[in-house]
């Protein structure tokens, strides 16, 4: 072959092998400005690499060390590359290149920090433009250049997505633009990571992926749908994002390669028509992501990390108990808001119920409060995902009943602050009442406090059995934001207990 013809295959070949943009990328949501995990957890870097051009290899440079890649096909034209760096303490900015080929990708401004992710239904949608004190609110963010905010768009795939399919609100310092005046940044998770900020004095990522009106079916796996014995189903068409698997397969699954330290979940209204499977999805769904989290980072991320909800608020509709609002309550609190929590781990729940407000122009099932939420969810992550044992976050915790000789039911509680137990209100208390075929719920007053427990009156009547109280059973249970009992300014969430004999 001529001299010639050997050079034009030698170019042809170097210039099919170079790469061009789009062939060589970070995945969607490595930006400037973000936050990445800190020691000692692992963060990881991840992308796409174009089919043909694997010989490129891809390194990361950073802190004077360089990564090479592992690298996995996804599709017939692109490969992901992935790199776990050394643990790195909080702080920054940093700047962190990766190569590949002729081609340099870089990202400045990048911090260490905590990343949390914040999931769920309206209530977690719900932006900090929407709370009272907006404007105030919103000027305050320009304070904390150390929280770095995303919001993922809003998506539904009938299959696992590798990567979003769309972005909101790409990584941004938290400042008035980012948090409210031109964005709907999430309101909860904000005043969540705010409280975080102002006591761990580190770097706070905060990434919003939620959408109003969806059932935690939607947010789960096929795996742990499965575990409650529910099927998704196989169609290649979705009828909307209620759908099973739906939001998990374009909203959570493309960030299982990003390490993160915890999660935190405002959601159940599109469960309170039919509440009784709650009880088996929400800890299924919790015990998955941790799971899936865990495996996909190749053990980088906790598999116990920290995951923390709201207890459903008020809807505003004084003494209804419809829509099963009272028992998703319930399934909560008996399965989280226990403490020790034998049944899970590292799971930590906020009370909102003294938090409705009836006059939200939003509706009165999305309360505009959400400063107290963010308090109470992050008094409750500290000492539970950090681990701060000086910190009172539980309310009081009834459990025991016990009937009197003289026609009332002590209730004794536990968990209980320095402070003491506080009777804001009398009422919110029911006995059930029965004889044969005839049960009855019957409402009842708070006759006294001594020490840690409340007197109720017994108001079954002559040839009326009693066999157990409930608290707070309604839609709004709490008259005027104001519940029953109290503990170090925390209510006590609802609960239902068999009464003994004294």
């Amino acid at each position: 072959m001529a001299w010639w013809a050997i050079a034009v295959l030698l170019a042809s070949f170097v210039l099919s092998n170079a790469l061009q943009d789009g062939d060589f990328s970070f995945a969607s949501y490595y930006n400037d400005h973000m936050v990445l995990q800190r020691a000692p957890i692992k963060a990881t870097l991840w992308g796409f690499l174009r089919n043909d051009a694997v010989n490129n290899l891809v390194a990361v440079n950073f802190n004077d060390k360089k990564y090479d890649a592992v690298y996995i096909k996804d599709t017939p034209r692109m490969y992901r590359w992935k790199v776990t760096m050394d643990p790195t303490q909080e702080g920054g900015p940093h700047v962190i290149t990766a190569t590949a080929g002729n081609l340099t990708l870089t990202l400045n401004d990048v911090l260490f920090g905590d990343v949390w992710i914040c999931s769920g239904q309206s209530n977690m949608h719900l932006a900090v433009r929407q709370v009272y004190n907006a404007t105030a609110e919103i000027a305050d963010a320009a304070n904390y250049p150390d929280i770095r905010v995303f919001t993922a768009d809003l998506n539904m795939s009938v299959k696992p997505e590798i990567d979003l399919l769309g972005i909101a609100e790409q990584w941004s310092p938290a400042g008035p633009a980012s948090i409210g005046n031109t964005t709907f940044f999430s309101a909860t998770c904000w005043f969540f990571g705010r409280n975080l900020y102002d006591n761990l004095k580190y770097p706070i990522g905060l990434i919003a992926s939620d959408w109003g009106g969806t059932p935690v079916e939607a947010w789960s796996s096929p795996d742990a749908l499965k575990k409650c014995g529910m099927k998704t189903k196989r169609s290649q068409k979705f009828t909307g994002p209620s759908d099973h698997s739906v939001l998990w397969n374009a909203m959570i699954h493309p960030f299982l390669n990003m390490t993160i330290y915890g999660a935190i979940w405002y959601q159940g209204e599109a469960n309170s028509r039919s509440p009784d499977t709650y009880n088996c999805t929400f800890p299924a769904m919790i015990d998955d992501w941790r799971a899936k989290w865990f495996e996909t980072t190749n053990k980088n991320t906790n598999e116990m990390f920290p995951f923390g909800f709201v207890q459903l608020a008020a809807d505003g509709k004084e003494n209804v108990t419809v829509d099963g609002f009272p028992e998703i309550r319930w399934h909560q609190t008996a399965d989280y808001g226990y403490v020790p929590n034998v049944r899970m781990k590292k799971v930590f729940m906020a009370v909102a119920m003294d938090l409705g407000d009836p006059d939200s122009p939003w509706g009165s099932v999305h309360p505009r409060d959400k400063q107290d939420v963010g308090y109470r969810l992050a008094l409750a992550g500290r000492a539970v995902g950090y681990d701060d044992e000086s910190l009172y976050y539980t309310g009081p915790i009834a459990r025991i009943a016990k009937a009197g000789t003289a026609g009332e039911i002590m209730i004794m509680f536990d968990r209980v602050a320095t402070s003491g137990l506080e009777v804001r209100s009398k009422i919110g208390f029911e006995v059930y009442c029965y004889k044969s075929g005839q049960p009855i719920w019957v409402l009842t007053d708070v006759k006294s406090k001594t020490g840690n427990s409340v007197v109720i009156g017994n108001p079954c009547s002559e040839g009326l059995r009693t066999s157990h109280v409930r608290y707070s059973w309604r839609e709004d249970p709490c008259v005027f934001k104001k519940c029953a009992v109290y503990s170090g300014d925390l209510p006590s969430p609802p609960f239902i207990l068999p009464v003994t004999a004294a």
